[in-house]
């Protein structure tokens, strides 16, 4: 498909209002709202090989990791391709910060997803999410580098997750 259409650039801007939507809803808290950005078979992925098939599970095992604590979550420029006139794929860049019981903590990487239009709303089929870097936010506070491995980081994350063991 060609993505410098005028139905490319239409979908384009629904997919952005979708991820707007994501981090403001994630981070506010807003569980049942934020669900409803998925499609029922969504599916999550990290460079671990950790995988959560559908929407329920997803929501249930994020909800569960930072529903008490303090997140902000930010994208940007994205890189977006329109496949067919009701589905698309995207790459955006990523920075989150995370306030656990354990420490703070900083990450880099990118979002890459695939979306599907439902009725009038575009919705995410598929997360894999790909850490180029973490930092332990104390550390640089101290003026000391510690840079987290992302991999061990995520995979240590989720499987002390209910049901992901």
């Amino acid at each position: 498909m060609r993505n410098d259409t005028v139905e490319a650039l239409i979908a384009f801007e629904g997919i952005r209002r979708t991820k707007a939507r994501y981090q403001y809803l994630l981070d506010t808290k807003q569980w049942d709202e934020w669900a409803s950005l998925f499609t029922e078979d969504f599916r999550w992925e990290t460079q671990g090989g950790v995988v959560v098939e559908g929407r329920e599970k997803f929501v249930e095992m994020t909800r569960t990791y930072i529903d008490k604590v303090s997140t902000v979550h930010q994208v940007h420029a994205p890189v977006l391709d329109l496949l067919s006139p009701t589905t698309a794929s995207g790459i955006w860049p990523m920075f989150d910060y995370v306030e656990l019981e354990e420490g703070a903590a900083q990450g880099y990487g990118y979002y890459h997803e695939t979306y599907r239009l439902e009725g009038s709303e575009w919705k995410l089929t598929t997360q894999f999410l790909s850490r180029i870097r973490m930092d332990n936010v104390e550390a640089l506070r101290a003026g000391t580098e510690v840079v987290f491995s992302p991999l061990d980081v995520m995979i240590a994350a989720t499987r002390a997750l209910p049901g992901l063991a």
